[in-house]
């Protein structure tokens, strides 16, 4: 058994203890309200893969925690509505299970064994010395649980409401299966990229997708989203449980491209060239 083997066991193992602990909390939690049922449920997953992390003294425990809990939800939904799930319930669950399985396959590729940590964890454990224990909590384990939490918020209203808008459901479907399909084009060449043979020093992946906009990965992710309140407002979901999506777009647009962005100035030397040929997001098709 290879030393990544063994540790992909070892961090399976830890989700599935994770999702005990989800299952008892929602169980026996007092409030019979299902957002609040599932929020404390969350909360308490977060809370023990924290505590894992810390045992491991590695946050990146965390990592695969963004794209697995919303396939939870799908299966406690399942269960919970299995008399009422129709066609539309079901082509729902098989976008969200394709962009859960998707990503959560992706990482796992990635991931090299409990020796790797995302480099800015280990920024934020630097620049915060005696504090980052707090901010490992609360930065690093809470607020992506808190994003991924609204952003699955519209989606509760599909057990709740009948369907009010079938066209803008249909809509919310294809900007989702656009963003999977973009992130997975984009991951794949990633991969192959940082995984081919005879690398020189300093290349720039700025071919396929990303030749076009510099952050595909991250736009599909933004247009997931964006495509699961389309689909939850199609079902009557207010429109201020659309503050997920727009969290969601905000942490891309004004974190992680930013501490990306400055990463790449620092290790590529062409990178700013690289900055002035592709745009970040939008494809500015009608230049070369």
């Amino acid at each position: 058994m290879t030393l990544k083997t063994n540790h992909l066991l070892q961090i399976t193992g830890i989700y599935i203890f994770i999702a005990i602990s989800g299952a008892l909390t929602w169980t026996y939690w007092p409030s019979q309200n299902d957002l609040f049922r599932f929020g404390a449920a969350d909360l308490v997953m977060t809370i023990v893969c924290f505590m894992f992390s810390v045992l491991k003294k590695n946050s990146s425990v965390y990592d695969a925690y963004w794209s697995v809990i919303p396939f939870y939800f799908l299966l406690l939904w399942v269960y919970l509505y299995d008399d009422k799930i129709t066609l539309l319930h079901w082509i729902m669950i098989t976008v969200v299970s394709i962009w859960s399985w998707r990503l959560s396959l992706n990482w796992g590729r990635s991931w090299a064994d409990f020796s790797h940590e995302d480099w800015r964890y280990i920024k934020l454990a630097k620049d915060t010395g005696k504090f980052y224990p707090a901010v490992n909590f609360l930065g690093i384990h809470l607020f992506p649980t808190v994003l991924v939490f609204f952003g699955m918020w519209p989606l509760f209203y599909l057990f709740t409401n009948g369907i009010s808008l079938t066209w803008m459901f249909y809509v919310g479907v294809g900007i989702s299966l656009i963003g999977i399909s973009l992130e997975y084009l984009a991951d794949n060449k990633l991969f192959a990229f940082r995984n081919r043979p005879n690398q020189m020093q300093g290349e720039i992946l700025d071919t396929g997708l990303w030749g076009i906009m510099r952050y595909p990965n991250y736009m599909g992710e933004m247009l997931f989203w964006i495509g699961v309140f389309f689909l939850g407002h199609s079902f009557g979901a207010p429109l201020f449980t659309g503050i997920g999506a727009l969290m969601m777009c905000c942490l891309f647009v004004f974190i992680s491209i930013p501490m990306k962005e400055k990463r790449m100035l620092e290790r590529r030397t062409n990178y700013s060239d690289y900055q002035k040929r592709v745009p970040m997001l939008i494809p500015r098709f009608w230049r070369r």
